[in-house]
């Protein structure tokens, strides 16, 4: 009974300080996503720059797409209702972000998962410790990850629109279109009872392909979990895309070198492992994570126009950084169980029976 209480409280407090965390981190996304409206709209450079032509790109696979030019202001609001999209998509697919808090004392650990909102700030935390480990460890062994070089004199807010358009144009020619044509073909080829209802799988498939998947009768990852809910040929597909990503930042020719394809392919997996699990959202919120998020982050940036936001913006890279690094832990923990429960299982001698 005192075992049994102890584990309840201890869940308690863990549930309790993680929830708390997630709070913290999540409003800060709507928080610097405020910010960086205000830094293009609400900036003497950011207002000179909204007027100015924008040389926009959309890819449609991979490297090939369209470009068009629009106004750089027109360009942003439209980025932005994009972003806020993703945001409201996040918080009410699979099961919603108030839900996920409202039982996650009574469930299990893994109903956390049931939102990705919820689990943006652990998933982001741990990607961007994996790619700091990366970079640094790259950088030990003497190759390097390199850094994009901006021609002299651009203004900072030049800079920003470019990051912050970036995880839309690339997340669609990198993993919505691409993926999202595997998942239709999947669910066309495959799936069960799927006539009279063509049109709704095939956006749906872009849009959420776990839900597609559901809908045709298939094994998802909502149902059946993250190895039988992936097919073969979607894990090839991200394994391929994830390289390709990874490539093509070497060939930007904006000053990347050889080791960012390692720290990109890592991202890029993690993009396209989370498009597949939560649908569109996750993707390119979680690029905006690196790109517009971090962004402001940046000290010069910080120093020079949001000079009362560095206390609260430290606080929040400390929190987001004890998020990664204990989430790798609680990860290696459970993996070297599950691979000890495993051993112990096989060598284990049968016992014998007599009639």
């Amino acid at each position: 009974m005192t075992a049994d209480k102890s584990v309840s409280t201890g869940k308690v407090i863990v549930l309790t300080l993680f929830i708390v965390s997630v709070l913290v981190v999540v409003t800060s996304y709507l928080f610097i996503l405020l910010m960086g409206y205000g830094f293009v709209f609400f900036t003497p450079e950011g207002l000179a720059l909204t007027m100015q032509p924008f040389n926009s790109y959309l890819l449609l696979f991979f490297l090939f797409g369209f470009y068009t030019t629009l106004e750089a202001g027109a360009v942003f609001s439209l980025i932005s209702v994009v972003y806020i999209a993703c945001f409201i998509a996040a918080w009410k697919w699979r099961e919603s972000f108030h839900n996920v808090i409202g039982k996650s004392f009574s469930r299990s650990y893994c109903s956390l998962f049931n939102n990705f909102l919820f689990i943006m700030p652990l998933i982001s935390s741990m990607l961007l410790t994996a790619v700091i480990a990366i970079i640094y460890t790259q950088d030990l062994a003497g190759v390097p990850t390199g850094q994009p070089i901006w021609p002299r004199d651009t203004p900072l807010q030049e800079i920003f629109l470019q990051v912050a358009y970036a995880p839309v144009a690339e997340e669609l020619g990198f993993r919505l279109i691409p993926l999202g044509l595997v998942i239709v073909l999947y669910v066309f080829s495959a799936g069960k009872n799927i006539v009279g209802r063509g049109f709704k799988l095939l956006i749906t498939s872009f849009f959420y392909p776990d839900g597609a998947k559901k809908m045709a009768g298939l094994k998802n990852v909502s149902d059946h979990g993250v190895w039988r809910g992936i097919s073969v040929a979607e894990w090839i597909m991200v394994l391929a895309i994830s390289l390709v990503f990874g490539y093509a930042h070497i060939i930007s020719g904006i000053g990347w070198e050889v080791g960012k394809i390692t720290s990109v392919f890592v991202q890029g997996f993690f993009f396209a492992f989370t498009y597949l699990a939560y649908g569109f959202e996750a993707p390119i919120l979680l690029h905006w994570f690196f790109n517009y998020y971090f962004f402001f982050f940046d000290p010069e940036v910080a120093t020079k126009f949001f000079p009362t936001t560095i206390p609260l913006l430290s606080a929040i890279e400390l929190v987001t950084l004890a998020l990664g690094i204990l989430g790798w832990l609680v990860f290696a923990v459970i993996g070297l169980r599950m691979l000890l429960k495993r051993l112990t299982t096989r060598h284990e001698t049968p016992t014998a029976t007599f009639p």
